[in-house]
């Protein structure tokens, strides 16, 4: 281990600002960190800090915390390294480091896609989506790797054979949430888990909002796929915002308390994402990559007269309407929205799914 990594690692796990260690790096030789106590003062360390300090010295932290980065096959980059994300910078406290285990270059352009964990199916089905497009594209995505949107957007994003990172809120040794533990498992084959937390570091409800300044900043485009005014979402959205990103807003029912923060912010500056496929070339030629064939302004080949079928009585017509505009739903949702009987919705289910028109993905049906 270098010195340089050394003072990051010990200046980070203070949460010393930025300036502090490069204030270090600039003036001074950084192995002083550790050689002279005397610098503490003068870089700006407050009482607690060097009292903390001086505790993680005599018990030899540092280098037990390289050898738990050796063990857990991760690695830690500094601000001083080519790897580390250079969009970081545009933060007003960027970390000092990151602790990595996967090998994603999170340099890529990428898109974040944000929103509650209690979201609705059919924001469940856009995120999905949009993470499967953005894969084909070539964009890799980013999200925090919570229940419900965020957990769409990764796994839409492997569906699509796409890199995909995780940034946690706490350590790369704690699962959180532990109901996710196969899908971070996948992430690694082709992305990454990035913290700025030290081993050990455990979820506390705090440091959210320091985890979503990171995914603000790491990503090129922000997609808020759903959120309440109160969301936690919301805050990556509006620190996307601060830092200039490029936000967009999905769209949603103005009758569900899960939309009240997406839909408003669309009247802030957020741009109106009504098209995953216009959205994707928008970026696509931001970015000077090759377009790819998706367009969900257009109807899917072979189901263009699906709506006129003989085969398809009135019921039938509704529900896959509804599924092509909605995206994917429970037969309970089908029959909330549409107002049908719950027996001509199974009915209308039945044959949707005999005509190959649609499909039933773990209770939720999508048109195909």
């Amino acid at each position: 281990m270098d010195s340089i990594t050394k003072a990051a690692l010990l200046l980070n796990t203070l949460r010393a600002s930025h300036k502090i260690f490069e204030r270090l790096c600039s003036g001074y030789d950084p192995s002083e960190l550790w050689q002279s106590d005397s610098l503490w003062k003068e870089l700006g360390l407050t009482v607690r800090m060097r009292e903390r300090l001086a505790e993680l010295l005599a018990g030899d932290w540092a280098e037990r915390e390289d050898e738990l980065l050796y063990q857990f096959c991760a690695r830690f980059i500094t601000s001083k390294d080519l790897d580390y994300p250079a969009r970081l910078f545009d933060l007003k406290k960027p970390p000092i480091g990151l602790y990595v285990k996967g090998s994603a270059n999170l340099s890529l352009p990428s898109v974040a896609i944000v929103g509650t964990r209690k979201c609705t199916a059919y924001a469940e089905g856009e995120a999905t989506k949009l993470g499967k497009a953005l894969a084909q594209a070539g964009f890799m995505t980013v999200s925090g790797g919570a229940k419900g949107i965020d957990t769409a957007g990764h796994r839409g994003t492997l569906s699509g054979d796409g890199v995909t990172v995780v940034i946690f809120g706490n350590g790369l040794d704690r699962t959180y949430p532990v109901e996710n533990r196969d899908l971070f498992a996948r992430v690694l084959e082709r992305g990454a888990w990035v913290s700025e937390y030290p081993f050990g570091t455990n979820g506390n409800t705090w440091r959210f909002p320091e985890r979503d300044r990171l995914i603000a900043a790491i990503a090129a485009h922000v997609v808020l796929a759903e959120s309440p005014e109160d969301g936690g979402a919301m805050h990556t959205a509006n620190t996307a915002k601060e830092l200039g990103r490029d936000t967009w807003s999905i769209p949603g029912n103005i009758d569900k308390d899960s939309n009240t923060g997406s839909n408003k912010i669309m009247n802030e500056g957020v741009k109106n994402l009504y098209s995953i496929g216009g959205f994707i070339r928008e970026i696509t030629a931001e970015h000077g990559q090759a377009s790819i064939n998706f367009d969900d302004d257009e109807e899917k080949p072979g189901h263009e007269n699906a709506s006129l079928s003989p085969v398809l009585d009135d019921s039938g017509k509704a529900v896959y309407s509804l599924l092509q505009r909605m995206g994917a739903k429970t037969d309970d949702d089908i029959a909330a929205e549409s107002g049908l009987d719950f027996e001509d919705v199974s009915m209308a289910l039945m044959t949707l799914e005999a005509e190959g028109l649609i499909r039933n993905i773990g209770g939720r049906y999508a048109a195909l």
